[in-house]
């Protein structure tokens, strides 16, 4: 699990998020933003009791008043963190418009979108724009969680989006990738960060630093929920698009605090 400070920096982030889709978060939600915290279910009642403080409703989640367990004290710890992640007005505004527009999309199931999979790998081009429409959300909650790293919310969910269409368009009658939604979710995290990183390079500061290489820290974990191993020194550095050099020093400055995968001998 991360650091006290850095998970109450994004607990912080994640009520903003609440409040930026009018106080109302589902599990799925929270689970999702959370995916990185691997937090157990006890782990995540404790974030749902954070949020009711916080006045964001979590559907099927009650505030038992009678119970006599620790309530997190993440407040006021959270309102001594650093700000970086703090969601700007503009951002704020923009999500909600953008979320409106989203609602307007029909909500396709599991199922349906397994369907509309396998008639996008049998290369039926018709049911591109509605794959593309289906991912549109997940996009922004990717989006989400690379916000306050210099790079506007608006700016992250545009090329994310971009990115969204260029994948599903290379999917296309493409029948060796097995898992679509994975594929996706690859392609579209792989420019968030690279954008970040982009705007991360233009700064060599200290604190600069860090955010590169929690930005490194966060990819090897992604790949490896991904891949169910380590990747490698040349898997992350395609999926980042930093250079495989200065990714090997920032593993020597961490004394191996970033695994690399050794690679099929």
């Amino acid at each position: 699990m991360k650091d006290q400070k850095e998970f109450l920096q994004q607990m912080k982030e994640l009520a903003d998020f609440g409040r930026a889709k009018e106080n109302v978060l589902t599990k799925e939600e929270i689970a999702d933003y959370c995916s990185d915290l691997a937090l157990t279910e006890k782990q995540l009642e404790l974030v749902y009791a954070y949020l009711a403080e916080q006045r964001i409703q979590i559907p099927g989640f009650r505030m038992s008043s009678g119970d006599d367990s620790p309530k997190p004290n993440t407040e006021k710890a959270a309102n001594q963190a650093e700000p970086t992640g703090k969601m700007s007005a503009e951002d704020s505004k923009y999500l909600r418009i953008y979320r409106k527009e989203l609602r307007d999309l029909p909500d396709l199931s599991k199922e349906e979108m397994e369907k509309l999979y396998q008639r996008l790998r049998n290369g039926e081009e018709a049911v591109m724009e509605t794959v593309i429409n289906g991912h549109l959300s997940r996009v922004v909650t990717l989006a989400g969680k690379y916000r306050g790293r210099g790079v506007p919310l608006e700016d992250l969910i545009q090329e994310g989006n971009l990115e969204l269409i260029t994948c599903v368009s290379m999917l296309c009658g493409n029948e060796s990738v097995i898992d679509f939604k994975k594929a996706i979710d690859h392609a579209v995290r792989s420019r968030l960060i690279e954008l970040v990183d982009e705007e991360l390079s233009q700064d060599e500061n200290e604190s600069t630093v860090l955010a590169r290489l929690n930005l490194l820290l966060e990819a090897t974990r992604t790949l490896a929920e991904e891949y169910g191993r380590i990747a490698t020194l040349e898997e992350l550095a395609e999926f980042t698009h930093m250079d495989a050099e200065e990714i090997q020093m920032y593993v020597d400055l961490t004394k191996e605090g970033i695994e690399i995968g050794k690679g099929e001998k």
